[in-house]
Parts: structure tokens; C-alpha cells; sequence
């Protein structure tokens, strides 16, 4: 099953974002996934046609920010609601699962600052503003994943 997912990325330029998000990616094979593709390949194209990897301080980025986070937040929700309700009917082993999922699994997620911190806040972005150079932007990068 393939599954599109943003990485947010700080970098001076796209080409530095790009290899940013494939270092995180990288932090998930072959534990997590099976393969990936990035956007400049001919398989990722091919499956998920042209996508940019976007300047999140443009009109694009941000809303493609809100709907990011809006997303992983009716996922990061639904897991935890089912998760209280299995472990209010005793059974630990399946709301384990859920609440694993919710913390940021790439099945589920579809946008993550790091390879194990799901895009559920804004102020994440702005946390990882205080830790850039001044040259550089955030970048969100989109990648192909096979799990």
C-alpha cells in the first residue's frame, strides 16, 4: 500500500529540503516501510503525478500546513477514542495498537517534522524556526512510501 506523506524540513533551498526529507525517511527503512520514492522520481511522478515541494511561508504551504495538521489531528483523535474505549472494556493489547498509531505511525500520519514526531501544531513550526540559520526556509516535501 503506498501512502503520500509530507516531511517539513528547514533548508536554504528545495535541494536541501530534499535530501533533509530523505534522510528522515531514511530513519524509517526498512523497519517501518518498505520502500519509498521521492518527488523527483519517475515512479513517485507516476503514481502521485507532479507534486512541488512547497515554501511553507507561501499561500500554498500554508494551507497546505493547515490541512496537514487537521488531518493527523482527526487521526491522532480517532485513535485515542479508541483507544480509551478498549482499555475501558479491559482489552490493553488492541488499545496498545491505537495509541501506538496515534503517536505518529507513517500508516496513518501524513505530515511529520521528524521521523517520529507527527505535524499536529503549528507551534512545532515555530518551534523549529528558533533552532534555523537565518538563510533558511521550512519546506514541506512531499514522499511516496510503500508500507
Amino acid at each position: 500500500m503506498h501512502g503520500l506523506i509530507y516531511f517539513v524540513v528547514p533548508g536554504e533551498e528545495k535541494e536541501d529540503a530534499l535530501v533533509s526529507a530523505e534522510d528522515m525517511v531514511r530513519d524509517w527503512h526498512p523497519t517501518k516501510i518498505d520502500y519509498y520514492t521521492m518527488p523527483d522520481d519517475d515512479h513517485f511522478i507516476e503514481r502521485w503525478g507532479e507534486q512541488k515541494i512547497v515554501d511553507a511561508d507561501s499561500e500554498e504551504g500554508k494551507k497546505l500546513i493547515r490541512e496537514l495538521i487537521k488531518e493527523n489531528r482527526k487521526v491522532l483523535l480517532n485513535h485515542f477514542n479508541r483507544a480509551k474505549e478498549l482499555i475501558e472494556k479491559g482489552d490493553l493489547a488492541n488499545a496498545t495498537y491505537h495509541l501506538r498509531m496515534a503517536s505518529g505511525h507513517p500508516y496513518f500520519m501524513s505530515a511529520f517534522i521528524d521521523a517520529s514526531e507527527a505535524l499536529v501544531d503549528e507551534k512545532q513550526i515555530e518551534q523549529m524556526r528558533k533552532h534555523m540559520a537565518e538563510n533558511e526556509k521550512i519546506w514541506l516535501v512531499p514522499v511516496d512510501i510503500h508500507y
